[in-house]
């Protein structure tokens, strides 16, 4: 475990790790705290509780940071498992700051512009994020053998 610890970039998956952790639960938080404000559960059984009527029609905005959340998920769980092996391949400290950070910045900058319904900003921020991961499950592949 130690030596697993002390391969260069390990640190700094981590705290990426943890920083995008935490910003999927604040997503999630955000869907929460909308969902109360608005009284639009998501469940019959939040509305009984509540001794509301079930309300059929969808707010935008709670749908909205629900995609973002949906997509984090889409993203950031396959970055767990690619950033993971990456650092196992030893790149150099140059590529894992510019992958990890990178792609940490990505991810919190395009669940921003997701909810602000900021366009292209969103693409922008998805499509770094996107050839970051990308570029970290190459260089994986290739360099266990394949």
């Amino acid at each position: 475990m130690n030596e697993l610890v002390e391969l260069p970039g390990f640190s700094l998956y981590a705290a990426c790790s943890a920083v995008l952790v935490l910003k999927m639960m604040a997503v999630g938080t955000y869907t929460s705290i909308l969902r109360i404000g608005r009284k639009r559960f998501a469940t019959p059984e939040d509305y009984q509780m509540q001794g509301l009527a079930p309300t059929t029609t969808p707010d935008e905005d709670i749908e909205r940071v629900r995609r973002a959340h949906r997509n984090d998920l889409e993203n950031i769980l396959p970055f767990f498992l690619s950033g993971f092996l990456y650092v196992l391949a030893e790149p150099t400290v140059l590529g894992t700051r510019v992958c990890f950070l990178g792609f940490t910045a990505a991810r919190i900058l395009h669940s921003i512009f997701y909810i602000r319904a900021m366009q292209p900003h969103r693409t922008i921020a998805f499509m770094i994020g996107y050839v970051l991961l990308l570029w970290m499950t190459l260089v994986v592949l290739f360099h266990f053998g394949f």
